[in-house]
């Protein structure tokens, strides 16, 4: 890893830690519009209320994707945009029930695929309507599998500097390194070796498969996507940028797509934070001082002030396109963190 991307996930750590560690996008206790509740980030590509698509009765993400896979039950979570609306009993259907059947739930509705086509789910409340697209495409067992066998494999994506254990993304600032042909579930997953981070259709339905293999392969989001990590996008995308083959796109859609649906974790430990009595939060670009999670402080190469040493408060800059700009905590620093996170 160059010094240029190390510094850049360093500065990404530390807005991460700027932002003390706030809760998943998933976390059902918090119903800001950004993170409207349990169910409300499929696909994360909101849809405004009066949307001409969706009508009145405004849902979150539209058009809205999955896949079927003979053996594998697949289902997509339907969620209401307007959270002050959820649980007052919207009745929802679907447009082809030998394609897609739906049942109502507390966000909206929950629909479970039965074959590949398109349907269009349509929801009813105090005489408002609005409705959604979804797409449903085939794939086969072989492809699941192959998707199974990369997200899966035996060897992290996050290797531990020499002599450590720790694959929390402060590894990566303390000589660890990436290995990009990595298992995905290093990271995500409630099984996950660190950060714990779902990628389910409660995470990902939003997304087309195009969308899914540049998130892959890229680090990037389509243009209108929330970008919910707690990482910024210029360092998010440096080290969320994996080596996918072409075999393996599809099984990776194939086997996330019939993920049973799952919400986040209410916090994520990117295994440093803030010292005691330090600000939580990054004021004109001032860095404060870092601690591990039993407060001692930690020395991160390359990012000054994180030590406690005489560059404490500091503005932190990279060495690459955004060299000179201090690091802020714009709209993306501080927001929930969702499956975009690792």
């Amino acid at each position: 890893m160059n010094s240029s991307t190390r510094l850049a996930l360093l500065l990404g750590l530390q807005l991460a830690a700027g932002a003390a560690f706030v809760a998943c996008g998933s976390d059902p206790a918090d119903d800001s519009e950004d993170n409207p509740g349990k169910g409300a980030d499929a696909g994360d590509k909101p849809t405004g209320s009066t949307d001409p698509v969706n009508g009145q009765l405004g849902i979150l993400s539209s058009p809205l994707y999955s896949a079927f896979v003979e053996g594998h039950e697949a289902q997509v979570p339907v969620v209401l945009k307007d959270a002050a609306r959820r649980g007052k009993g919207a009745k929802f259907t679907s447009s082809d029930p030998s394609i897609a059947v739906v049942s109502d739930s507390a966000d909206g509705a929950t629909v479970t695929i039965k074959k590949e086509g398109s349907v269009t789910i349509t929801g009813k409340l105090d005489g408002d309507s609005g409705s959604t697209k979804l797409t449903i495409k085939k794939y086969t067992e072989e492809q699941w599998k192959q998707g199974q066998a990369r997200y899966s494999k035996s060897d992290l994506a996050i290797v531990p500097a020499p002599g450590t254990t720790s694959i929390t993304l402060l590894a990566l600032a303390n000589g660890g390194s990436l290995n990009k042909t990595g298992a995905c579930n290093t990271c995500h997953t409630s099984q996950a070796k660190t950060l714990k981070i779902e990628n389910t259709p409660l995470q990902i339905a939003g997304y087309s498969d195009d969308d899914l293999v540049t998130i892959f392969t890229m680090g990037k989001k389509p243009d209108g996507a929330a970008v919910k990590t707690m990482i910024p996008p210029f360092a998010w995308g440096m080290f969320h940028s994996w080596t996918v083959t072409d075999d393996e796109k599809p099984g990776l859609i194939a086997y996330l797509r019939t993920q049973a649906l799952k919400a986040n974790p209410p916090t994520i430990d990117y295994g440093v934070k803030p010292c005691p009595g330090e600000p939580t939060t990054i004021t004109n670009g001032m860095i404060p001082k870092l601690c591990d999670n039993d407060g001692n402080p930690v020395t991160i190469p390359g990012l000054p002030g994180a030590a406690g040493g005489s560059d404490a408060g500091t503005p932190s800059t990279s060495t690459g396109s955004d060299a000179g700009k201090p690091a802020t905590s714009g709209s993306d620093a501080g927001v929930a963190a969702t499956s975009d996170a690792g």
